[in-house]
């Protein structure tokens, strides 16, 4: 007979450490993902539409405002804060 101390618990121990992780995981691909939308969100859609070309945007506002590492401001204008 055993003792009740010296019962065997890994089973459920491992079912807590695989949910731990899967949980972990999901966060951080959540946050990841976040941050690559934040960063498309700032480029305007013809640097998007050449980027996917494999080229660089031809408009003389987004090539001065890309050396200046900013967004061009014509292109891509700030969404302004939504009224209530």
């Amino acid at each position: 007979m055993l003792l009740p101390s010296l019962k065997p618990q890994l089973p459920m121990k491992n079912i807590r450490i695989i949910l731990a992780l899967a949980l972990a995981s999901f966060f951080a691909t959540a946050l990841v993902n976040a941050e690559e939308a934040k960063k498309e969100e700032t480029k305007a859609k013809c640097c998007m539409k050449a980027e996917k070309a494999g080229e660089k945007c031809t408009h003389e506002c987004c090539t001065a405002a890309a050396k200046d590492s900013k967004a061009c401001e014509k292109c891509a204008p700030k969404k302004t804060e939504e009224k209530k």
